[in-house]
C-alpha cells in the first residue's frame, strides 16, 4: 500500500472516531435529524435499528471503531485514487 493512502486512511479513521463520540456528547437541543446522523455517521444506524440510546462505552466500543473503519476506508479509497492520479500524470509526462 502508498503511504498517501495509508495516512489518509488513517487520519479519516481517526475523524469518524471523534465525530461519533462528538456526535455522543453534543447537546440534546441540536435535534440532528435522522438523515444526517445517517450521513455524518453511518454507524448510528445500529441505533436506530435498536430504538435505543447507547451508553458513553457503548459509542466508543461499538459505534465510533465501526464509524472509524468506514470512515477510513473512504480515506483509503481517496488516498489510492490519488495515487493513481499522480502516478498517471508522470507517467504521461515521462513518455
Amino acid at each position: 500500500m502508498k503511504k498517501l493512502a495509508l495516512k489518509m486512511a488513517l487520519g479519516f479513521a481517526v475523524l469518524g472516531y471523534v465525530v461519533a463520540i462528538g456526535l455522543y456528547v453534543a447537546p440534546a437541543t441540536w435535534h440532528f435529524a435522522p438523515v444526517l446522523m445517517l450521513a455524518i455517521c453511518p454507524a448510528s444506524f445500529l441505533t436506530m435499528l435498536s430504538m435505543t440510546d447507547p451508553s458513553l462505552g457503548g459509542t466508543a466500543l461499538i459505534i465510533a471503531p465501526l464509524n472509524a473503519v468506514l470512515y477510513g476506508v473512504a480515506g483509503l479509497l481517496i488516498g489510492l485514487a490519488i495515487e493513481g492520479r499522480a502516478s498517471r500524470s508522470l507517467d504521461r509526462r515521462a513518455n
